[in-house]
């Protein structure tokens, strides 16, 4: 039996596949999976606004494969060309409770809370300009 993996053969879609270009993106999430809904900053049309594109779903099991890929592609690029900076005030800290009306929605808010506190510890530990 051959066990050895065989490439992938990428394709493309011709009638549906478009490149675009994001500066920003919207999450939201069932206990299915996480749509990611990307944009870009339209400053034509006054301060903050985002003209959404493109939305993409993807199950839970796959967005944790998906956030190891980034984080690999990140590390490649930070090993060969330095750091990357997060520019300052970009990101605000997480809240330091939910708000009710999610509170409300959840079954471990204080939990949660606490686990994405931890994240961005580590994320601000990995890039000091933001601290």
């Amino acid at each position: 039996m051959d066990n050895e993996k065989k490439p992938i053969d990428y394709r493309r879609d011709p009638e549906d596949f478009a490149t675009r270009y994001a500066n920003n993106a919207h999450f939201e999430s069932t206990v299915w999976d996480m749509k990611m809904t990307f944009g870009q900053t339209d400053v034509t049309q006054g301060p903050n606004v985002i003209i959404q594109h493109t939305a993409v779903t993807l199950p839970w099991s796959y967005v944790k494969i998906f956030c190891y890929l980034l984080q690999a592609q990140i590390a490649g690029q930070e090993a060969e060309y330095g750091h990357i900076p997060v520019p300052q005030k970009i990101l605000s800290p997480p809240l330091e409770v939910l708000p009710e009306e999610i509170a409300k929605t959840v079954k471990h808010p204080k939990e949660q809370v606490a686990a994405i506190h931890k994240v961005w510890k580590a994320f601000v530990a990995a890039n000091p300009e933001l601290g």
